[in-house]
């Protein structure tokens, strides 16, 4: 029988509707489906001949009652019952050139508004009754509901054939289906498969699997198949659709309504035979916790597949001791793609792993140690088995399309992978750490029959917390706080359990365990999988309560015994190591070990200033006494030694000439190239771009890259992937084209550590890159007004490896250097001698008093060296204050001096009247703005040392040419912070302002948890308060305008560059004001 449909169903480069046609002529009892019946207990059976007059009445229905479409594949929506009516409706509708939509009831209101909206749809079909999810949706939404006819109605008459003759070639660009994306991190989004896309899938999973390899949809083809999918859930949809028709399975379907169970499976089982059941997880789940429902299947059927969700180890191991079972994976943007049972892989234990067949093309990009992202390839070879780029909206993927679905490869076998997690799910603490929760959360709901579901939050917190949500027919009363304490206890041993296994900063504490209430369920997409965003979203008051509970005071009165005997040096380390243990939860620290390359955030430097403060009795030690001496050494030693306030510029000016002399030695050691550079450019020019992730980068890749005059871009990075990943997020939240990215003719991702040899490169990629690249923009430079100048050296180090880089080039004579610079760099210039020049300056006193201010004036300082002693042509962007984007997406990083300022402000309720001085005439440059003007100045050629004796760097310094007044800004902050507060900002001077900040720090240090927390998102200026009073409002600071005019001359981009304005600050306003919501 399996031969006889394969041969009928052969594909012939036509459309399903033709292969159902052929199937009902040329077996027409041959069975497709069986379905509920209408009387309880009933099952009915639908032959294809049915199936193909059922096609052909229900188009007649839909001309008859709708008429011909507007467009072809007008969209029509369903909701209704699981019937051979939904099969049905899908061919019925590509006869008739709609396309049916079939969204999932479980949606909320507004998730529907926006799909129905979004693909204008006007018209609804429904079974009778109307299900429960449509009344809703009519009331709030403006749609027309049609009744379908009933079954008895479709099979008891004979329709004549709707003649269909649309052919693949004409119309592979026409919808088949609509279904939409789970939701899980918002607003689902519609998925529209076409023809093309419904042929690629069908070719994929009709391709024979490797040479000794037996594949997941080979093993099905032909055999009774008992899904318990939806069918609104793509998955469920292809069981009917993809997998039935072409290749002869019969489908079975449980239930009409409503969610299968185990013991529905199992009654099914008993009425009609099957050989294969593809599950949701939690019915495999359940499987496990019912011996005598898991031996009863696993004598009726071959193999168990789930798919949709994640399965606990242990729940499936109990499964898998019985009978076959596998998991499958899929997803709205890509189908299913044909997946192998591994070979070598042990049935008991290794169910959970799949491995794609080479025609998915499935690729995997690790994101971090030992987790990859399963990334489809696009590959012209494999095109006719790529259902990815036929979709609508994805046709147009250059080079890949990335799943954000995270997995594990098997310890032994390469191919072979596991699924972990969703990118999405990823919880990143407030100091940094990240975890997957989705062990975590696994492992407690199958200790405890009593939970359906559990849930981790964290992001942007110090600490994890559990959600968990009781099952329903869970016995005890949950309306006391005794009934929640009495389940926490009988689930914590298991939360005890996943914390062994768990890291340090992921581990839940007893205290931080919330009962949800069983009248607010968490939100479950179609396919049962909790939406973890939308879940947490609906209980963010208890969750904020939560953490407002916790405090800190235990460990307060602990440390607080503590006798330090500041005579001692032991005892002092001793005393550091344990506080920056307790603050950290780190189980040890090494004295040598920099706190903050260890991870340790900038609250957490808070509160340890806050507990060394009360230990030594030392009012003077402040944050910046943490940042001066970031090790259990240092700061001991600094504390033991000498008083914090004792370290002043004297010293600073002894570290910058060491450093200075220091590094400007290795610069004159490198082999001078033979060489000699003019830096004119030949073009297309192949580029190294450091730093390409960050804001400034993140643009100014984007106006390289549609620069025709650019040939390659080689971004160096630190990321595994060289920050390929990072950079497509940047893009896509800066509303960029993020698909250039996936040229490979136009962008490599290289991962390097420009702090070691051959910048962490291997030796392929090196040379590569010294015989292609003859321009090399250093961008690269963490922003951070706290850290000391030590701290910068891995900077000065990558400069200098760069330098050597450059003399190592093969480039004929064209090589150029550009260094992106800082204002800071010559902040402490005495503005009495005029404008500051387009020069590199000798004096050391130049830069601001931070240790990333002399950094970059070490670094132009490097620069001169590099020109003189290895004749290559560099260039200094010196960059005065960078502002956020104004003609794209993307906010102006929060963390920066402005807007920490302007988000204190809203905290605080008082905004400066002046910002100092030096900004009392603002000449701010927008980012992707700025862009424009770097790519002027390195692609243009200017070079005004064209001679092979090239003695100094060209400096170009770069600010606003069109100036206003902080004053003339002032009006349209308060109008934002209005409209978000509803009231007036107080606007006070600098001086009240700084006793405001400092009185809100003062707070903090004696804050519980959430408060601690609190002060990272909505008072940032707090990590700030030293640049604000020492450099912003110092006494003696001044303005320090810089002379632009070389810059002018050779970037039109800056001539043209409007003042900023007011429509500016609006867009910053709100940007941070989202940001703190």
């Amino acid at each position: 029988m399996a031969n006889k449909h394969a041969h009928i169903a052969q594909w012939q480069g036509d459309l399903l509707p033709h292969i159902v046609d052929r199937l009902a002529h040329g077996d027409p009892g041959a069975i497709y489906g069986i379905w509920p019946g209408s009387n309880a207990g009933d099952l009915r059976s639908v032959t294809y001949s049915e199936l193909a007059n059922i096609i052909n009445g229900l188009a007649a229905w839909l001309i008859e009652t709708l008429g011909a479409p507007r467009k072809r594949g007008e969209v029509l929506a369903f909701i209704g019952t699981n019937d051979v009516r939904l099969t049905a409706l899908v061919l019925a509708a590509v006869k008739t050139g709609y396309v049916l939509f079939l969204t999932s009831p479980r949606n909320s209101l507004d998730a529907q508004k926006s799909l129905f909206n979004s693909l204008g749809c006007q018209n609804l079909i429904t079974t009778t009754p109307t299900p429960p999810a449509v009344p809703t949706l009519l009331e709030g939404a403006e749609l027309r509901q049609l009744e379908v006819p009933s079954l008895d109605e479709l099979t008891e008459k004979t329709f004549p054939n709707y003649v269909y003759t649309r052919s693949l070639k004409d119309a592979s660009e026409d919808p088949f289906f609509v279904i939409h994306t789970s939701g899980s991190t918002g607003i689902p989004k519609p998925i529209i498969w076409t023809q093309e896309t419904a042929a690629r899938h069908l070719h994929c999973s009709g391709w024979p699997p490797p040479t000794g390899f037996t594949s997941i949809d080979s093993f099905c083809h032909g055999k009774r198949i008992l899904s318990t999918l939806p069918s609104f859930h793509g998955a469920g949809l292809l069981q009917y659709l993809l997998a039935a028709i072409p290749f002869g399975n019969v489908v079975i379907t449980p239930t009409a309504t409503g969610i299968v169970t185990a013991q529905g499976l199992v009654d099914t089982l008993k009425r009609v035979p099957a050989d294969v059941a593809i599950l949701v997880p939690s019915v495999v789940a359940e499987l496990a916790q019912h011996p005598d429902l898991l031996d009863f299947c696993a004598k009726h059927l071959e193999l168990i597949i789930y798919i949709g969700g994640d399965l606990p180890q242990s729940i499936g191991d109990k499964v898998a001791a019985k009978l076959h079972l596998r998991c499958q994976w899929g997803a709205s943007e890509v189908g299913i793609p044909q997946q192998l049972m591994p070979a070598g892989l042990s049935q008991a234990s290794d169910w959970r792993y799949v491995q794609f067949h080479p025609s998915s093309g499935a690729d995997f990009d690790e994101v971090s140690d030992g987790t990859y992202e399963l990334v489809i390839r696009r590959d012209e070879s494999l095109a006719k088995s790529q259902p990815a780029f036929s979709i609508v909206g994805q046709e147009h993927l250059e080079k890949e399309y990335r799943t954000r679905d995270l997995f594990e490869n098997h310890p032994t076998v390469p191919d072979a992978w596991c699924w972990r997690a969703r990118a999405d799910d990823i919880i990143v603490f407030l100091n940094g750490e990240k975890t997957n929760p989705v062990s975590m959360e696994q492992h407690v709901v199958s200790r405890n029959p009593e939970l359906s579901g559990a849930i981790v939050v964290g992001a942007q917190r110090f600490q994890a917390a559990l959600l968990i949500e009781p099952s329903p027919n869970f016995g005890m009363d949950l309306a006391t706080t005794a009934g929640q304490a009495a389940l926490v206890e009988r689930v914590w041993p298991s939360v005890e359990e996943a914390n062994r296994s768990a890291p340090a900063h992921a581990r839940i504490e007893k205290s931080m365990i919330l009962v949800v209430s069983p009248d607010k369920p968490f939100i479950r997409a179609g396919k049962g999988t909790i939406q973890r965003s939308s879940s947490i979203k609906q209980y963010s008051d208890e969750v904020e309560r939560l953490y407002n509970n916790v405090d800190d005071d235990a460990l307060e009165d602990d440390l607080s015994n503590i006798d330090v005997e500041t005579t001692s040096q032991t005892s002092v380390v001793m005393f550091i190591q344990r506080v920056v243990c307790t603050v950290t939860g780190w189980p040890n620290v090494a004295e040598s070990a920099n706190f903050f390359e260890l991870g340790m955030d900038s609250l957490q430097a808070l509160q340890l200033t806050r507990k060394v403060q009360r230990g030594f009795r030392r009012g003077d030690l402040g944050l910046s006494t943490i940042y001066r001496y970031p090790s259990v050494a240092a700061l001991s030693a600094g504390i033991f030694t000498v008083r914090a306030s004792e370290a002043g510029p004297g010293q600073d000016r002894d570290i910058m000439q060491q450093l200075l002399h220091t590094y400007g030695d290795v610069v004159r050691q490198i082999t001078k190239s033979k060489r000699a550079c003019h830096g004119t450019i030949q073009f297309p020019v192949d580029i190294i771009l450091t730093g390409s992730t960050g804001s400034v980068g993140t643009f100014l890749l984007n106006t390289l890259m549609t620069d025709q005059r650019v040939g390659h871009v080689f971004c160096l990075n630190r990321g595994s992937d060289g920050g390929y990943a990072a950079q497509i997020n940047k893009f896509s939240a800066a509303g960029l084209e993020y698909q250039v990215l996936n040229d490979s003719n136009r962008v490599t991702f290289l991962k390097a550590d420009l702090n070691k040899p051959d910048l962490g490169l291997d030796e392929t990629n090196y040379q590569s890159l010294a015989v292609r690249v003859s321009l090399i923009i250093h961008n690269g430079w963490p922003v951070n007004f706290n850290l000391a100048l030590p701290a910068f050296r891995p900077q000065l180090t990558g400069l200098v490896n760069l330098f050597r880089l450059s003399a190592d080039s093969t480039v004929n004579n064209t090589l150029r250097f550009v260094f992106i610079s800082s204002i800071s760099a010559i902040g402490n210039l005495d503005s009495q001698n005029g404008a500051a020049p387009e020069e590199i300056l000798e004096s050391i006193d130049t830069p601001y008093a931070n240790g990333y201010a002399q950094s970059k004036y070490l670094g132009e300082r490097l620069c001169n060296i590099g020109s003189k002693e290895l004749g290559i042509p560099v260039q200094v962007a010196r960059v005065g204050q960078v502002a956020g984007a104004v003609h794209h997406q993307g906010v102006w990083n929060t963390a920066e001096w402005l807007p920490s300022l302007v988000t204190s402000s809203i905290y605080l309720g008082y905004l400066p009247n002046s910002l100092g001085s030096q900004f009392s005439n603002i000449d701010w440059v927008p980012s992707d703005l700025l862009s424009e003007v770097l790519t002027d100045i390195a692609l243009g050629n200017h070079i005004s040392n064209n001679t092979p004796n090239i003695s100094t760097a060209d400096v170009f310094n770069i600010r606003n040419p069109q100036t206003i007044k902080w004053d003339d800004l002032v009006p349209a902050v308060l109008d934002s912070a209005k409209a978000y507060l509803g009231k007036e900002l107080d606007v006070v001077i600098p001086s009240v302002w700084l006793d405001r900040l400092k009185n809100s720090m003062d707070d903090v240090a004696e804050a519980n948890s959430l408060e601690m927390q609190n002060a990272a998102r909505l008072n940032p200026a707090v990590r700030l308060f030293d640049f604000y009073r020492d450099s912003l409002w110092a006494d003696d600071s001044t303005a320090h305008l810089m002379s632009i005019d070389r810059a002018s001359e050779v970037s039109p981009s800056l001539r043209g560059m409007p003042a900023v304005n007011k429509d500016w600050v609006h867009k910053w306003m709100e940007e941070w004001i989202l940001a703190i919501k």
